[in-house]
């Protein structure tokens, strides 16, 4: 039995026997059928909708076990329908009220917070590179040091590699340089992927040229090169910033082709 095919295995079952109680609902002692169909319905709705898209769910404990409680809450309002499960629910007032109300209040309370949840989590998401998972260019207005050096660097040939390798050695090479980021930066430092082949740190002040040299280190006989620019900033000049370090690697790339037409200085 497949995951797809679940939900609606379930749902027929629960129509089944839905039809069932409503269509001898006098002989089993149902007071209203309508009532009976109305909860029955809910039940199987929330019950598909559950079914398929509980794999998303689990990724967020507190919308699951308020999924998993207002399914249960649901499925208790159908039983009370019953006339004898009905008889012991007006014995005992204070369970039934703690099992039908108190039990979908909890249950909307762990949804409102497990959304929440999903929605921090989701917006997270959306400043990280999917390929590098390095921050991407939305989160630069987040930038945790209050004075910094930028380091803007560009790739060399990838467009090269891509056409003679293949995307996925591109690929292999863009994650290599960003593990190699990653590993260089320092409590509150932090790394970008801006684009195809261009990156951004920001380290704290004056220790731009330490990590530069971590980088060599860490891709030492690797076939990577690249080039850099430099700027010290602070928040309020980022976009200064960035286009003055933008200008400084290039010049760099220019004096690198100079220096090495076919390989560039900083191979490593």
């Amino acid at each position: 039995m497949t995951n797809k095919k679940m939900p609606f295995i379930v749902v027929t079952i629960l129509f089944i026997f839905l039809f069932v109680c409503v269509f001898f609902y006098n002989d089993i002692g149902f007071e209203s059928s309508s009532d009976l169909g109305f909860e029955g319905l809910t039940l199987i709705l929330l019950t598909y909708i559950f079914l398929t898209t509980v794999n998303a769910f689990k990724k967020y404990p507190f919308l699951y076990a308020g999924a998993c409680l207002l399914l249960f809450n649901k499925a208790y309002d159908l039983l009370t329908e019953f006339p004898q499960i009905e008889f012991y629910a007006d014995h005992f007032e204070v369970i039934d009220t703690l099992l039908d109300d108190g039990s979908l209040f909890i249950a909307f309370l762990l949804i409102a917070v497990g959304i929440t949840q999903m929605m921090q989590m989701l917006a997270k998401q959306t400043m990280k590179d999917e390929l590098t998972n390095l921050y991407n260019r939305r989160k630069l207005s987040e930038i945790k040091l209050t004075e910094f050096d930028l380091i803007y660097f560009d790739l060399n040939d990838l467009k090269k590699v891509n056409d003679l390798k293949g995307h996925q050695v591109g690929d292999l090479m863009i994650i290599r340089f960003s593990q190699a980021l990653r590993n260089a930066c320092l409590k509150q430092e932090m790394a970008f992927r801006v684009g195809g082949d261009e990156f951004i740190v920001t380290t704290h002040k004056d220790r731009s040229s330490a990590f530069i040299k971590h980088i060599h280190e860490q891709l030492c006989n690797e076939q990577i090169s690249f080039a850099y620019g430099i700027k010290t900033s602070t928040k309020d000049d980022l976009e200064n910033a960035l286009i003055c370090s933008d200008k400084r690697m290039y010049d760099m790339k220019e004096e690198q082709k100079k220096e090495h037409p076919k390989k560039c200085s900083d191979s490593i």
